[in-house]
């Protein structure tokens, strides 16, 4: 989790927490296509493939 930027933190943690794309955006203030390319890299940057690893590597590094 330490090689993510603090934005793709809070999306991370949004995505840990169940929401869409377009509930993120909303809850984080930016575009769909943003949200997409932050969970882009998130999954290059923690090498993952699906948004349930993401929430799983989230709740083991005690973001939630």
């Amino acid at each position: 989790m330490a090689r993510l930027t603090e934005r793709e933190r809070e999306v991370a943690i949004e995505v840990a927490q169940g929401n869409s794309n377009a509930e993120i955006a909303e809850h984080l203030y930016m575009s769909i296509a943003t949200v997409k390319a932050n969970i882009t890299r998130i999954f290059a940057k923690l090498g993952t493939d699906s948004r349930v690893q993401v929430a799983i590597k989230v709740r083991n590094a005690g973001l939630l």
